[in-house]
């Protein structure tokens, strides 16, 4: 749409379009500080929890949304995540063995493709 409007602009107003686009992105410093929270190390999963706990339009009233770094309270909500998840998998023996039975599978049939092969211990397959 900008390379249709420009040449068109520019023959009918001449030297003033270019007010006219130094409007519209001065526009845009505003509506990015207010509305956009910062995505600079985040995960996918933070900025969904972000926008599902926290749904007010502002954004720079949350010291979260506009930190630079990477809020503890997402951290700490990984971390937990991640040790229930592992715990979930290490109380079922028989899956995992399944599984790591399958992934040996697929490896030694050239299932991976490029990839190494691939070297996967569990402890709870060795007991």
């Amino acid at each position: 749409m900008v390379v249709e409007i420009t040449p068109i602009g520019i023959q009918s107003l001449q030297w003033r379009f270019y007010i006219i686009w130094t409007i519209f992105n001065a526009s845009f410093v505003p509506i990015v500080y207010l509305f956009y929270p910062e995505t600079a190390d985040r995960t996918l999963e933070d900025i969904d929890r972000l926008f599902r706990d926290d749904p007010h339009i502002f954004v720079f009233r949350d010291k979260d949304a506009i930190s630079e770094k990477r809020p503890l309270k997402y951290v700490e909500h990984y971390e937990n995540e991640r040790r229930r998840n592992s715990s979930i998998i290490s109380t079922n023996p028989e899956a995992m063995k399944q599984r790591l039975a399958s992934m040996s599978k697929a490896n030694e049939d050239g299932g991976w493709g490029h990839v190494e092969k691939l070297h996967v211990e569990c402890f709870v397959c060795q007991k």
